[in-house]
């Protein structure tokens, strides 16, 4: 009789004697016992060897096609969950995987993981929950989290926990100035030693190229340097040219406040014809307006609104939208009394210090504004007292000699002097207005 074929062989010949005789199956191919032709393996199976009885199962994470001698990976973006599988799976919108993926649980390219400490199957089963699209101005390749966003050069972000870039200004430079200080994180192969250089310098700015860090990177590393012209770090003045500037400017603005004062106090000068005639009669209607329209009333609700802006968001945690706090925000920069800034950089003066100027400056405004209304009354006191007094004036101070003046009386008699016209500013006796009345009346 007629030997079969062993399982791993076969052939179409009858009659065999020996089962040498008998074709091995090749790759990719099997054969059982007593094969007359060899079958290709299944998709999703493979053999890797010839002389096969049967054909091995993929593991998951490849895939073969029929008559394969090997499994392949998936690519990037597919997957295989279960073993033998014919061809693999494209990830669902907005998952991806790496090669040889048997799940999707990582972002594909333009999205970044929110964290990394969620388990893969509830990224599975939500993943717009948890791949969020990449921010402005950053750039997401497959794979990429909240704390790997690469940020691009000129840009800046708090922390890597932060989604917000910050474009890094100029600050005076030109257009590459913030280039220049801030490095992003988009550095290759060949910036190992910079990148290296950056995080010995200042290891919580990673985003800010040596010798800078903060926000926007506009700090300089080294001590009692500051910015210059956008991208280099210099020396700040010595102590004594800081004392002078301080000095000079505090000195020009009580001059210049001088000099508005006394030209204010030349009443022929409004008639002269100019720019400085022009000035004062301006200042005039001014103050008529002002008071006139009731200006003071409506600028307190105006400054009480403005207070509530600005504190809502730190006091209550909430944030009014951009359409009303836009104004709040630009305005609050130009009316910041941080006058330190001014005149020099915040590195060169102590942290200590400039919390004093800046606590000192308003209660310096508040007492100035004051000590100005006691100086304004004084002064309209010994002009009324040089005028030439009418002669009712004369009667009435010699009807009143024997009488002390009472100090109601004499506010009510300051406060009507107040609401007259200026040329009626003499019908009221300087001798009958008291200089701490006056000092009080300057007060308000």
């Amino acid at each position: 009789a007629a030997l079969p074929c062993e399982a791993g062989s076969y052939s179409r010949a009858t009659n065999l004697s020996a089962a040498s005789e008998c074709t091995d199956a090749s790759r990719g191919h099997f054969a059982t016992t007593g094969s007359t032709e060899q079958k290709p393996c299944a998709k999703g199976s493979f053999a890797a060897t010839s002389g096969l009885a049967e054909c091995a199962s993929c593991d998951p994470g490849t895939s073969s096609g029929t008559g394969s001698d090997s499994c392949s990976e998936c690519a990037v973006g597919s997957y295989a969950a279960n073993p033998g599988q014919g061809e693999c799976t494209r990830c669902p919108h907005p998952l991806s995987s790496g090669s040889g993926g048997v799940t999707c649980s990582i972002c594909k390219e333009g999205y970044y993981l929110l964290s990394t400490s969620v388990d893969p199957n509830d990224i599975w089963m939500a993943p717009t929950e948890h791949c969020k699209p990449c921010p402005p101005n950053a750039f997401c390749p497959t794979n990429t989290t909240l704390e790997t966003l690469v940020v691009p050069q000129g840009y800046w972000r708090a922390s890597s926990s932060s989604a917000a870039l910050t474009e890094c200004r100029s600050f005076g430079g030109d257009g590459e100035a913030g280039k220049t200080r801030c490095a992003g994180s988009e550095l290759d192969a060949g910036d190992a030693s910079r990148r290296r250089m950056i995080e010995e310098v200042s290891p919580s700015d990673e985003y800010c190229a040596p010798g800078f860090y903060g926000p926007e990177c506009r700090l300089c590393v080294a001590d009692k340097h500051h910015l210059v012209d956008g991208d280099t770090c210099r020396d700040c003045l010595p102590l004594g040219s800081v004392v002078g500037r301080i000095a000079g400017a505090v000195l020009c603005v009580f001059v210049a406040c001088g000099i508005a004062a006394w030209a204010y106090s030349k009443k022929g000068w409004r008639k002269k014809p100019g720019y400085i005639g022009r000035i004062l009669r301006l200042a005039d209607r001014a103050v008529v307006y002002y008071a006139g329209m009731g200006f003071t009333p409506k600028l307190k609700i105006l400054l009480g609104f403005y207070q509530v802006c600005i504190v809502i968001t730190t006091t209550y945690s909430a944030r009014l939208p951009i359409e009303y706090t836009s104004w709040t925000d630009k305005l609050a920069e130009t009316v910041s009394l941080d006058w330190s800034a001014f005149l020099l950089p915040p590195q060169c003066v102590p942290y200590q210090s400039r919390l004093l100027a800046v606590t000192i400056t308003p209660a310096s405004l508040i007492a100035l504004l004051l000590l100005t209304g006691i100086g304004l009354r004084i002064h309209r006191r010994r002009l009324r007292a040089r005028a030439p007094r009418s002669a009712s004036q004369k009667r009435s101070e010699t009807g009143n000699s024997g009488e002390e003046v009472s100090v109601v009386t004499t506010i009510s008699v300051a406060i009507t002097a107040m609401n007259e016209d200026e040329s009626d500013e003499s019908k009221v006796s300087a001798s009958a207005i008291p200089w701490y009345v006056e000092a009080a009346l300057g007060l308000l």
